[in-house]
Order: C-alpha cells, then structure tokens, then sequence
C-alpha cells in the first residue's frame, strides 16, 4: 500500500510542475538602490598620428606643416572625462649619431587638440639638442565635465629647429631626408 501512494504522489508532483505558474501581483513604490557605474570613453582613433615631411638639400622644413591638421569624429564618454595630447618631436627617420655645427635632425612643435574640453589640451615638445631624442612628451590633461559626445580636430605650430646649446635655431640647418613625429591622444573617465 505504501507503495501505491508513493507513486500517486509522484504522479502529482509531476503534474504540478506542469502547470503555468502565477505571476505576483505588482508591486508600487520607490526603491534605493546604491552602487557605482565606472565611466568609460571610446577613442576610435587607437594608433598615434604620425606628422611626416621630407626636408630638401636646402634644409628648409615645409611651410605647409603648419596647417597639418586630422578630424576625428565619433569620440564618446558616457561620464565626465580628461583628454590628453603626447608627442614626440618631428625627427629625421634614420637619425644621425653626430652632427656638424649648425646642422640638426630634430624639430619642435606644438600639437594641439580642440573640441572635446572648454579649453584645448596641448603639448610642445621640448628637445634641447640637434640630435633630439625618442622622448615622449606629455601635455597637461583637460576636464570635461559631463558625458559627451563629439568631434575634435588636432592641428600642429610653432615648428622651431632644436640647435645645440648656443646656437641660433634661425641659423641651423635641418639635414636632407624624410623626418616624422607621433602625436597621441588619450581620453579617459574622470570618475
């Protein structure tokens, strides 16, 4: 007999689990509910720019260099964010391990980014020699403060020959060959 009722109630569990289950009512009112959502920025533009020129026998760098500029679009933070500008200074490809008097392979300048902040973050290199360096040169970060998302525009200026201590940069020559330089931008939360 034990057994039958095992099997009946086995029979009754199975068939309940069967049966559409019933919905709670719903329920109104004003809940809490505490946490912290991280901020985030998407940058499309990942590799660094690269500024390249080729200086001429005459050693005269490219006027037109000053009105080098890239649009990036789609830059996104969903919180308030900082954006920063790097550069490395514009430099002959294949640099040379000593120079002439009065010869250089290295050029400063100012890489701007405009668009994203109430003020443009920039950055000047700083190379104190004719023979530069690989130094990466970091600009002051600047603050947006709620999400956004828009556009901005890098521009480069104020390109300055890097001459030896005590020599004239207006008096030093840039040697013939291909140069280039790397600007990057980073975008970060600053939540």
């Amino acid at each position: 007999m034990m057994r039958r009722s095992f099997q009946v109630m086995g029979i009754i569990f199975a068939c309940a689990g069967s049966l559409p289950a019933q919905a709670a009512s719903p329920r109104q009112g004003t809940f809490t509910v505490k946490g912290k959502l991280n901020g985030s920025c998407v940058l499309p533009q990942t590799a660094p720019l690269m500024l390249s020129t080729t200086v001429p026998a005459s050693g005269k760098l490219d006027p037109a260099l000053s009105n080098a500029s890239w649009t990036i679009a789609g830059l996104t933070c969903n919180s308030g964010s900082q954006i920063t500008v790097s550069a490395r200074s514009l430099r002959l490809n294949v640099p040379r391990t000593s120079l002439a008097p009065a010869q250089s392979q290295t050029v400063n300048f100012t890489a701007k980014a405009s668009g994203w902040a109430s003020s443009d973050a920039n950055v000047t290199t700083g190379e104190t020699t004719a023979l530069g360096s690989t130094t990466l040169y970091g600009g002051a970060p600047k603050t947006q403060n709620a999400p956004k998302t828009g556009t901005i525009i890098v521009s480069v200026s104020n390109f300055v020959v890097s001459t030896n201590k005590g020599s004239s940069a207006n008096s030093a020559k840039l040697i013939d060959g291909a140069y280039s330089a790397t600007i990057i931008l980073t975008l970060t939360p600053s939540v």
